[in-house]
């Protein structure tokens, strides 16, 4: 029989099929526990161990509520959100908008521009760096994804990549350009990645919580 328990932040859920005990950190700031242990103390000996993973994780969440970006007022570039009068000419042009839909709009052209701008020259470095040379580098927005590459040597990044800090923006550089030797996630894929970028594993890990938009 499977019940839950709540205290606090924590949420308990026995699972007595379960071969090991699983904690996760939701986005909401909550701590679940699923376990085939059903012993109090022993539940809270195993949060112990794990209390510094666990701030981190709530740590990153409470940063991520405070930082909140707001259409209209903000704009997400190069890992922060930066007041729109940074940026004259776009705020005037946001002032016109009657929606939102509008206002992604001319977001979408900044962020075009701006890749346009900044990511040929990074690319170039890369490439060069690595040796690996891309039959043809494209850019486009995408919903899904930051980058790709195709059999055929074609690189296509996402031009909402402008929303990143550049420590991810030449993450996901490099991850594309080593496809061109590794078509796949392989270890031998990720070494080459962190011959180039020591803190690949950080880095991987900080982009699967960042999503465009």
């Amino acid at each position: 029989m499977t019940f839950c328990a709540r205290t606090s932040a924590i949420l308990y859920e026995y699972r007595p099929r379960n071969r090991n005990t699983y904690i996760t950190v939701t986005k909401e700031g909550e701590v679940c526990v699923r376990s085939p242990i059903r012993d109090e103390q022993r539940i809270r000996e195993l949060l112990c161990r794990k209390e510094e993973w666990i701030r981190e994780h709530l740590a990153r969440i409470h940063e991520r509520t405070r930082d909140v970006h707001r259409p209209g007022e903000t704009i997400r570039f190069r890992g922060e959100n930066v007041p729109l009068g940074h940026f004259p000419a776009l705020e005037k042009k946001l002032k016109k908008c009657q929606s939102l839909i509008d206002i992604e709009k001319y977001y979408h052209r900044f962020y075009r521009d701006e890749a346009l701008l900044t990511l040929p020259s990074r690319i170039e470095h890369y490439a060069r760096k690595m040796g690996l040379r891309p039959s043809s580098v494209r850019f486009k927005k995408m919903r899904r994804r930051w980058g790709s590459c195709d059999a055929r040597g074609i690189v296509t990044f996402n031009t909402l990549m402008m929303q990143l800090s550049y420590e991810h923006i030449d993450y996901i550089i490099v991850h594309e350009l080593a496809h061109l030797r590794h078509m796949n996630h392989s270890g031998e894929f990720h070494a080459l990645v962190a011959c180039f970028l020591p803190e690949e594993k950080r880095l991987r890990r900080e982009l699967r919580e960042i999503h465009p938009y």
